[in-house]
């Protein structure tokens, strides 16, 4: 009775947590962070798409974007025109399906972490600690692919765990999440490869397989069908992209930065994560020696974090999927060793926990604090008020630029590192907007909210970045354009 009363109370404490934690994510879902390249950098491309019925891109550097955008996976840019035929060119309506696709994804993983017989404190302690750990939070609502690729990998799980194979139709929706995570990110497919290779090792059945490549291929080949089949020019764009954000070539470079220098930020914070990055590495690696059928997360840790450390080194960003594959290694190997629930009183928890919620307590409180400053309506009061209402304008460099350009049909923007699709001579003004003092440059206006004074150490532990002084600068002629861009493109 005590254990069930226990339970209930450890569930609950699990739903009080997570309405409050999606309840700050709305409240500051267009404050943390504000407007940043990353997120501009998909964006973009639908804004266009939006604007002028082509799916095309001016912002990415890569050749060829400007006739049609292949540089990225099309997943996140249909998402993207998808929200922007329905809401506002906005970042809360921009943000808002992310923050909807990872706390709907954090539902999914606590359903099936409970269906594998895991003790619900278990389970409840798995997951706040990846809703809570710092990338997971970062991304959650930022604009990027890891929080649809965490979702679809969720509902692969779930589907797995839930549902029956009546007449092959789990396949097929086995099938079609794999097609989604094929379509949006490339380090998804050696994921992907090994889900295939485990539901071709235990369903034999032609028609169950049948179905399953049904669902896995008929989005690819309908992406395919959308482009016109113009797969030599898919493999430039997207090749090219994706090379240039691997860590090297040299293969002890990329194992150096997929475990060192690439997830430096989060060892400063976290400092624990390596030693528990390889000790799933070493669980993975026992589990996949008693049966690899049996233990499919730990195949997908093992096979797809080769393929990532020897082509990608990725970015700690890069990572947060794998923590999905992670929660599932570490689920079985409490279930096998009956490891019993620890006493979460106990003082030295106090300080894993101040560090475990730290970044997510520092950047809302900051948000709360400086929200006048990092408001982006009335960044584009401003800029309404500034940017000329005839004639072809050029907005370059501060990402809050993008969303000005997608309400205004003759206003065209670009990333400070992509100046490459862009000629002086196109534009009537060419506006640059930095937080940069360039005396060399003509100061239009200063952008100054109101401000907090607050002590440096602030904005260092709270990461804090907002719009207040921001220059914005007019570009007077194509050599003030070239020296301002150069040192992102070859100019001569």
């Amino acid at each position: 009775m005590q254990t069930d009363a226990t339970h209930i109370k450890a569930a609950r404490f699990f739903w009080i947590v997570l309405f409050v934690y999606a309840a700050l994510g709305l409240i500051n879902l267009d404050l943390i962070p504000i407007p940043w390249l990353d997120e501009a950098a998909c964006l973009e491309p639908a804004v266009l798409w939006q604007r002028t019925g082509h799916l095309v891109s001016k912002a990415w550097p890569t050749p060829g974007t400007e006739d049609i955008f292949l540089s990225y996976p099309p997943g996140i840019v249909f998402l993207h025109k998808v929200t922007l035929s329905v809401f506002p060119a906005e970042v809360f309506w921009v943000r808002l399906p992310f923050l909807i696709l990872h706390c709907s994804a954090l539902l999914l993983l606590y359903q099936t972490l409970k269906k594998t017989g895991l003790d619900i404190r278990w389970v409840m302690l798995l997951v706040l600690y990846f809703l809570f750990d710092k990338v997971v939070f970062e991304i959650s609502r930022s604009g990027r692919s890891e929080v649809i690729e965490v979702f679809f990998l969720s509902l692969w799980f779930f589907i797995q765990y839930h549902l029956n194979n009546k007449n092959g139709y789990k396949f097929l929706l086995l099938g079609l999440c794999s097609g989604v995570l094929l379509l949006t990110h490339l380090k998804e497919w050696p994921v992907v490869a090994v889900l295939f290779i485990w539901v071709s090792m235990e369903q034999r059945s032609v028609k169950t397989m049948c179905m399953h490549l049904v669902g896995l291929l008929i989005l690819p080949v309908l992406y395919m069908w959308f482009i016109d089949f113009r797969i030599g020019e898919l493999y430039r764009q997207l090749f090219t992209h994706s090379m240039e954000h691997s860590a090297g070539t040299d293969i002890l470079h990329n194992i150096y930065n997929y475990f060192i220098g690439r997830f430096y930020p989060v060892y400063k914070e976290q400092p624990w994560f390596p030693l528990l990055h390889l000790f799933i590495t070493w669980v993975s690696l026992r589990q996949l020696k008693t049966n690899w059928r049996r233990n499919l997360p730990a195949a997908v840790w093992i096979f797809a974090g080769l393929v990532w450390m020897f082509m990608l080194g990725p970015y700690y960003r890069y990572f947060l999927p794998m923590y999905v594959i992670g929660m599932f290694i570490a689920a079985t190997l409490l279930i096998e060793k009956k490891i019993a629930f620890p006493n979460l009183r106990k003082w030295y928890w106090l300080p894993i926990a101040f560090m475990m919620l730290w970044p997510f307590i520092s950047r809302h409180l900051l948000a709360f604090v400086q929200r006048p400053e990092r408001d982006p309506e009335k960044a584009l009061v401003y800029l309404e008020k500034q940017v000329p209402k005839r004639g072809k304008i050029l907005l370059y460099g501060n990402e809050i630029g993008l969303y000005y350009a997608a309400k205004n049909a003759n206003v065209d923007f670009t990333h400070v590192t992509s100046p490459d699709h862009f000629q002086f001579n196109e534009y009537d003004s060419i506006f640059y907007l930095t937080d940069m003092q360039l005396g060399e440059l003509q100061l239009r206006s200063s952008y100054k909210p109101e401000q907090y004074s607050l002590p440096p150490w602030a904005y260092r532990l709270g990461k804090g970045g907002t719009f207040a002084n921001m220059n914005m600068y007019f570009i007077s002629n194509e050599a003030e354009w070239k020296k301002v861009a150069k040192p992102f493109y070859g100019w001569n």
